[in-house]
């Protein structure tokens, strides 16, 4: 067979490969087996990946602007922080189980704040009657916030089911047209692998992103950001963005927030602790870190 002949032969055969590959791969992806929810991220993909495609972070140089160190030993510093006291109403809203006291939310002494769930029945009550648990949860209000900027924070958050840690902000406004909150990071115990962001307004939630490591977050300390400027929110995980949620028509996120860190138990997303619970569960925070956007 001549060399021109061959090579006809070899490429018919390639097409009728391709086509059979193409065919395979159409039977295996049956409808809404490729459809993939706004800003999720494979499991598996790691903070080192690039970024996903669609995040363009606006230019911004960033200086900054606050730090916390927690360097202390005890009590976080009262002229920046309020401990929390009690189990809030209904829970904190969505039926939370601790009773968030002063002793769970204190400084180690060695540079970091630390908030510890234990089941623990302290005499007080809550929502559902006698209280079973005690946490921590600090937060800025009235003391510290700011407006639009770079805020991470570095933390080793604990898994287990009904845990549910969280580094979040919360509008000083008011008012209920001006309110909003922007989640840098909340996760729940039972995914210990599942990094998540999102936003809200009190029509619901507005934004949402998540990425899944080869580990679990207990595992180590990551640094949680989110960069929130005029025209976007992105969140990040050690630096890397993963999610990312564009300015829209009548765009709520433009008043200064305080900011809060709580280790909650129970509710109704996390659900009830498990017998493979461990505690006491703690979450580890570092510091926290505020940048403003500079020309």
């Amino acid at each position: 067979m001549r060399a021109a002949e061959r090579f006809q032969v070899t490429l018919v055969v390639g097409l009728v490969l391709c086509a059979l590959l193409v065919t395979s791969v159409a039977i295996a992806l049956q409808p809404g087996d490729a459809a993939i929810a706004p800003f999720r991220a494979a499991p598996g993909v790691r903070p080192t990946e690039s970024a996903p495609i669609g995040i363009d972070q606006a230019k911004i140089n960033w200086k900054l602007a606050w730090r916390e160190e927690f360097n202390g030993a005890g009590a976080p510093d009262p002229a920046r922080w309020n401990v929390a006291v009690g189990n809030g109403i209904n829970g904190y809203g969505h039926k939370a189980l601790q009773y968030y006291d002063r002793a769970s939310a204190v400084q180690d002494g060695k540079g970091s704040l630390v908030l510890t769930a234990r089941p623990r029945k302290n005499g007080q009550t809550c929502w559902y009657g006698p209280c079973a648990y005690t946490s921590g949860r600090i937060d800025s209000k009235g003391k510290i916030s700011y407006g639009y900027g770079r805020y991470t924070a570095r933390m080793r958050t604990p898994t287990g089911v009904g845990l549910w840690p969280a580094f979040w902000l919360q509008t000083v406004a008011t008012t209920e047209a001006a309110y909003s909150e922007i989640d840098v990071l909340e996760t729940i115990g039972n995914e210990p692998n599942r990094v998540q962001g999102f936003a809200h307004t009190l029509k619901g939630r507005v934004g949402k992103g998540e990425l899944w490591l080869d580990e679990p977050l207990s595992a180590g300390y990551h640094v949680y950001g989110a960069d929130w400027t005029p025209t976007e929110i992105t969140w990040t995980l050690d630096g890397r963005p993963y999610a990312q949620l564009k300015r829209y028509k009548a765009w709520p996120f433009t008043t200064p927030m305080f900011l809060i860190l709580n280790l909650q138990v129970g509710g109704e997303w996390p659900g009830k602790p498990d017998a493979a619970t461990r505690f006491p569960a703690r979450m580890h925070v570092d510091w926290i870190r505020i940048y403003k956007g500079t020309a």
